[in-house]
């Protein structure tokens, strides 16, 4: 079988030139697991959530400029320290700069056969708890420019709607309980101030330990924690509701390493020591990391659908259901022969960590277009109908959906009966889809950087041309959220 060679790597933190001079020889892709830090220029700066000592522009106007081509084709997560700005401004994805493309805050490509799906930002109980549909704006507040990165209910009903033969996916925080099936013993003699959140259900993201367990991709790669971790989780065969199948620890082999150690109260969220920040909320979601090698870290409070006339009564019917009834049904997976899902999380870009590794993928989907035309990144067709469909929902029925019970979500997303609402709608657009030339699924190398974006001295939003191109494509809404 044959099979693509990537290149993992954990948080960057603007390190694009360390990064890129240790790819392993042979590398056809690389994968970033968040704070990648796409910062242009010096405004940039006043939208990344660290304290001023750590703002530096990085490694990355070069590559924005054109004076640096990366050398291989890298695909990238948001995490929780991103110039938000720009991200926000490829709400869908897009090329931050050539060769260098970012899946959005929901994304899933295609290349070379793989499929690459993945959501941006971390979880964050208070801000998933609202559910108010708030859209941050520059120039952010003291809790704005937190809350543009905390993962939303959107995008997770986006996530949960994806399909089931995914090869990868990326998130940036750890499922919750992924810990279990790795070698638990190494992580807390390396991080032994994780036990406390272990032992509470705590570390990591509790929406990300439901999508592994749902889509079962073969491989999920994160970041977020600062160490190497790897896990296997196992499915047992599938029971009659398609709910919750059971899952095997197997013990992973992991690497222990000699790295100066901090400590923290937390593990939900890593930040960078935000002793300079006011406190903002009496929260455990976020966590601080000091971004040095060395010395102790500080914990900080924070935390229109288009569809045919004939479909048109029914869904009307279908979405003024109540959305916080019990689910009549729970959503059934869809088939899949993925028995095994093998989690890998990377520390940070820095000396003497184990911040990036290469994998070699086997390439089931021999089928696919991509496959066939190896020089190119291809949309994929479910995330474009899942795009369309609930953008379209949020746009005409916004207080359904903000009348959903997170806290019920939380407990069990199975109650997220919105999703069986939805699924017809996104296989009727996804079947439109299916009809259009495969050649318009090919993700245009149309990068434009910002004309004379460093002669402006106050952060704004740039409207893209990348997202309007691609909500004209496929008659998804444009993110009206600002005002040039």
């Amino acid at each position: 079988m044959p099979t693509l060679k990537i290149a993992i790597q954990g948080c960057c933190h603007g390190e694009l030139n360390k990064i890129y001079s240790t790819l392993p020889s042979q590398t056809e892709l690389l994968l970033i697991g968040g704070d990648f830090q796409s910062i242009r220029t010096p405004t940039d700066l006043s939208t990344l959530n660290v304290p001023n000592k750590y703002k530096k522009l990085g490694d990355f106007p070069d590559y924005y400029h054109g004076k640096k081509l990366a050398p291989v084709l890298t695909i990238f997560i948001g995490g929780n320290h991103e110039c938000s700005s720009y991200l926000q401004e490829l709400k869908y994805g897009g090329w931050v700069a050539p060769n260098i493309y970012y899946l959005g805050e929901f994304g899933s490509v295609w290349y070379k056969g793989i499929q690459i799906c993945g959501w941006s930002g971390i979880f964050n109980y208070s801000t998933f708890m609202k559910n108010d549909l708030y859209v941050e704006k520059v120039p952010y507040d003291n809790w704005s420019i937190r809350s543009v990165y905390h993962q939303k209910l959107n995008n997770f009903v986006k996530m949960y709607m994806m399909n089931h033969d995914l090869d990868v996916v990326l998130s940036h925080d750890w499922p919750i309980g992924i810990e279990v099936y790795g070698n638990k013993a190494g992580l807390l003699k390396r991080k032994p101030f994780f036990r406390e959140d272990i032992e509470k259900g705590e570390l990591g993201s509790p929406l990300n330990k439901f999508l592994l367990h749902y889509l079962r991709p073969r491989f999920w790669y994160s970041a977020h924690l600062h160490t190497k971790f790897e896990a296997i989780v196992e499915y047992k065969q599938e029971n009659d509701s398609g709910k919750k199948g059971d899952v095997k620890n197997k013990e992973a082999i992991e690497l222990d390493m000699d790295e100066p150690e901090t400590t923290t109260k937390n593990a939900a969220e890593i930040s960078l020591d935000m002793d300079d920040e006011l406190p903002i909320s009496k929260n455990r979601d976020e966590l601080s990391l000091d971004m040095d090698d060395e010395g102790p870290s500080t914990s900080e409070n924070e935390i229109p659908l288009d569809i045919d006339q004939s479909q048109a009564k029914q869904f009307e019917q279908t979405l003024h259901v109540s959305p916080i009834r019990p689910p009549q049904q729970t959503s059934k997976r869809l088939s899949t022969t993925t028995t095994t899902t093998q989690f890998l999380a990377l520390d940070k870009c820095g000396r003497a960590r184990h911040h990036i590794t290469s994998r070699e993928i086997e390439i089931v989907h021999t089928d696919h277009p991509s496959y066939k035309n190896p020089g190119k990144l291809y949309y994929s067709k479910r995330s474009i109908a899942i795009n369309k469909t609930v953008e379209n929902y949020l746009s005409s029925h916004s207080m359904n959906f903000k009348s959903i019970n997170t806290r019920k979500i939380i407990q069990d997303p199975y109650n997220l009966v919105l999703v069986n609402e939805l699924l017809p709608l996104v296989n009727l657009e996804l079947n439109k889809l299916n009809k259009l030339p495969e050649e318009d699924f090919i993700i245009p190398e149309n990068f434009q950087k910002v004309d004379n974006i460093d002669k402006n001295k106050e952060v704004r939003y740039y409207p893209n041309n990348q997202t309007q191109e691609y909500c004209d494509r496929f008659q998804i809404p444009f993110p009206g959220v600002f005002t040039p």
